[in-house]
């Protein structure tokens, strides 16, 4: 069996904290988004990349 070409990307993680729920990185905990409505804030998580685990930009290889 071949490996998956790319990581696959694993749900956000769902906590509610005094009324608000929240997503964040499974990986890091960063807060990737919140709200008062559960499927709102799952929404906001699988739109939004982690600006930690995933940056947008990758450093050049080679370049100091």
């Amino acid at each position: 069996m071949h490996p998956a070409p790319y990581p696959t990307r694993r749900p956000a993680a769902l906590h509610l904290l005094h009324g608000w729920w929240i997503a964040s990185c499974p990986d890091c905990g960063h807060e990737l988004g919140r709200s008062r409505d559960q499927e709102a804030a799952e929404r906001a998580g699988e739109r939004r990349r982690c600006p930690i685990c995933q940056p947008t930009h990758q450093k050049e290889r080679g370049v100091a």
